[in-house]
């Protein structure tokens, strides 16, 4: 990694060659270039972490400016260079300005092995590959959702621990399950953080069968906010050939969560075996969704693209791969692109399900069995390979999991 005066200085060149007008009094000749002179002659170690000497002559704002243009890694860096540079970083103008032009684009996170904290992040705008280790390590991993520089993990035990988490500053809030003492047999986590109100919420869906017969299965869901801060049990029904899944995402107000058919599996061979459930927070009404899937589908993920609800979704039948979609939710559900053949081949062997997770317009697709990593922008609409994952599959049962968060270092868990 380059240092931070080198990445600095460059940053500094660029809005130099701009003619960015930071100050009414003052011209970049008067300030910027004996700057960067003053690095170019040598007589700055930029070997040296504490390297803002060089720099003192620039006000906040140019400052703030450069900031806004270094890969958060470099901004992480430079809060620690001195009390200046982290009072800037840390302030809500920056924050804002950060927070709403989205400079960081989305990371993703794969696990070296399943149940450890270390793994690695990948960073698609330097794209690069990033030693990872997480704040602290679950005993029996559950579902990991994420939203808006927080990442909640649940561990799928008896007393069933939520944690709250910025995977960044590694602030961390422990907070209790909605229910102690009770395992159930498929958990849906989401997370959502209120724009205007930064209400932080969380939104746990289980489902456990309720008797004997398959078809028949328990349906829960329980809220908490910091704002409550206690959770409130809004759903608690049986369902009867169907079942609740793993995946879920809140986007607009609506959580929705995926549905399995519990019929046989010869009955049902020509249908789409899963559905939506639609939760409105607001109101605190379920509904069975009855728009129907775009085709038969082997999985979905569900992922909120900057309030569009997007679907992933593995295109087959009879748990054969054959194909993948992505669809966003309007008045039905619309095709966005479908997965070129040459980066489906390039997976190798896929099986029936697969790992999707994503944020703002990127979109992450790898299969369990193989590292490789596939990013596709919905803006740009365009498919492209992540730079080569450093990892290697150790053994036939290694399986490679993982899951996208957004890289911020204000926003912090709320606490007890």
């Amino acid at each position: 990694m380059d240092s931070l005066s080198r990445v600095f200085t460059r940053q500094l060149s660029t809005i130099q060659d701009q003619g960015w007008d930071w100050t009414r009094n003052c011209s970049d000749t008067e300030v910027i270039k004996p700057c960067l002179n003053h690095i170019v002659t040598g007589s700055v170690d930029c070997s040296k972490p504490a390297a803002e000497d060089s720099f003192v002559a620039l006000p906040d704002e140019l400052l703030e400016k450069i900031f806004l243009l270094l890969p958060i890694t470099y901004v992480y860096r430079a809060r620690a260079v001195s009390r200046r540079w982290n009072a800037i970083i840390n302030s809500k103008r920056f924050s804002m300005v950060s927070d709403e032009r989205g400079l960081y684009g989305p990371w993703y996170f794969m696990y070296k092995e399943s149940q450890n904290s270390e793994g690695l992040a990948y960073d698609p705008l330097a794209r690069k590959w990033h030693n990872f280790v997480l704040p602290f390590t679950l005993p029996t991993a559950g579902p990991v959702a994420a939203f808006g520089g927080l990442v909640c993990f649940a561990e799928n035990s008896d007393d069933y621990m939520l944690y709250l988490c910025n995977l960044m500053t590694r602030k961390l809030a422990k907070l209790p399950g909605p229910y102690e003492q009770c395992r159930s047999d498929y958990y849906a986590v989401s997370l959502n953080i209120d724009r205007v109100s930064k209400v932080q919420s969380i939104v746990v869906a289980r489902s456990s069968r309720s008797s004997n017969d398959y078809s028949e299965w328990s349906f829960s869901v329980d809220t908490c906010s910091s704002h409550s801060q206690t959770w409130k049990n809004v759903v608690n029904t049986v369902l009867y050939g169907w079942r609740g899944g793993e995946t879920s995402v809140i986007c607009n107000g609506i959580f929705y969560c995926v549905r399995h058919s519990t019929a046989m599996v010869g009955n049902r061979h020509d249908e789409c075996r899963l559905g939506l459930f639609y939760f409105d927070l607001q109101m605190e009404k379920l509904e069975i969704g009855t728009l129907p899937m775009p085709c038969p589908l082997t999985c979905v993920k569900l992922i909120n693209c900057n309030g569009h609800l997007i679907m992933v979704g593995g295109i087959g039948k009879a748990d054969v791969v054959r194909g993948i979609g992505i669809w966003e939710l309007q008045a039905e559900w619309k095709e966005i692109s479908r997965m070129p053949h040459k980066f489906f081949r390039g997976f190798g062997e896929l099986d029936d399900v697969f790992s999707s997770s994503g944020a703002d317009d990127l979109i992450y697709i790898h299969a369990y069995g193989s590292p490789q990593l596939l990013l596709f922008n919905i803006k740009q609409q365009s498919w492209r390979w992540s730079q080569k994952c450093p990892m290697v599959k150790k053994h036939p049962l290694h399986l490679f999991t993982g899951f996208c968060f957004q890289p911020s270092l204000h926003v912090a868990p709320w606490s007890n």
